[in-house]
C-alpha cells in the first residue's frame, strides 16, 4: 500500500479535463521507478459531475476520471490501495460533509513519510460578493450562490488541512485538481476559474500541485 512520488510525476503529462474528454489509460511504471518506497500512501479522490443544485452545470467526466484514478491507486502500479488507505466520494456521495470527514481522516491518520493525495475533479468558484473573495471548490449539494452558506469547500481551508499534513505530520502532500468554472456561476463576472487556480497554486514546501482549472463549462 505503498507508492513512489514518481508515479505521480507520470501524471503530469496525462489529460485531467473534466469537462472535455474522459481521463487517458495510465501507463505502468516498470518496477525500478517504483523503488525508494517510503511509508503509506493515503488518498481521498472525489470527482462530481451531477450536482444537486439544478443552476450549476453538470460536467461530462469529472466523476468517470476521479474513479479512473482511483482505480489507478487500486492497482499494482498505483500502490494497491485499499479501502482503509482509499476513499472515494462521487457525485452524491461527494457532500460538503462526507469531504469535510474524509480530508480530517488524513490529518488523524498520516504519519511522517507516509504520502498524502487529494483529487478533486468537479467546479471551482470564488464568491465574489466580499473583499477578500474566497476561493471554493463545489460539492455535490452546492448551492449556485453564496457558497459560504455551505454545500463547499473552501480553499483557505483546503490549504489548511494541506499545511498541517505537510508540516505537522510530515507527510509528502500531493493535490490534484480539475476544478472548471462555468459562466453560470456566482464568479463568472471576476474571472473565477482563475482566481480559484491561484489560490490553489500557493505552494509550500513539502506539497505537490498538479492543477486544471479551466474557464469553460
Amino acid at each position: 500500500m505503498r507508492t513512489s512520488l514518481a508515479t505521480f510525476a507520470l501524471l503530469l503529462g496525462l489529460s485531467l479535463s473534466a469537462q472535455q474528454k474522459s481521463i487517458s489509460p495510465l501507463p505502468v511504471l516498470p518496477a525500478e521507478a517504483r523503488s525508494a518506497k517510503e511509508g503509506a500512501t493515503r488518498a481521498v479522490v472525489i470527482g462530481i459531475s451531477d450536482y444537486q443544485d439544478l443552476q450549476i452545470p453538470d460536467l461530462r467526466f469529472a466523476d468517470k476520471d476521479a474513479q479512473a484514478f482511483a482505480n489507478f491507486l487500486y492497482s499494482p502500479a498505483g500502490g494497491s490501495l485499499d479501502g482503509d488507505h482509499l476513499q472515494v466520494l462521487t457525485n452524491t456521495q461527494a457532500t460538503a460533509g462526507r469531504i469535510a470527514e474524509a480530508l480530517d481522516a488524513l490529518i488523524e491518520k498520516a504519519q511522517k513519510d507516509d504520502q498524502v493525495i487529494i483529487y478533486f475533479s468537479g467546479h471551482g468558484d470564488v464568491e465574489r460578493k466580499t473583499v477578500s473573495q474566497p476561493g471554493f471548490l463545489l460539492a455535490w449539494d452546492a448551492p449556485s450562490r453564496v457558497y459560504m452558506g455551505g454545500g463547499t469547500y473552501s480553499l483557505a481551508f483546503l490549504q489548511e488541512v494541506v499545511t498541517t499534513l505537510s508540516t505537522q505530520n510530515l507527510a509528502k502532500v500531493t493535490v490534484i485538481t480539475d476544478a472548471c468554472h462555468a459562466g453560470k456561476l456566482a464568479g463568472s463576472q471576476i474571472g473565477g476559474s482563475q482566481l480559484t487556480a491561484a489560490s490553489l497554486a500557493k505552494q509550500f514546501s513539502n506539497e505537490v500541485k498538479i492543477l486544471s482549472c479551466q474557464p469553460g463549462g
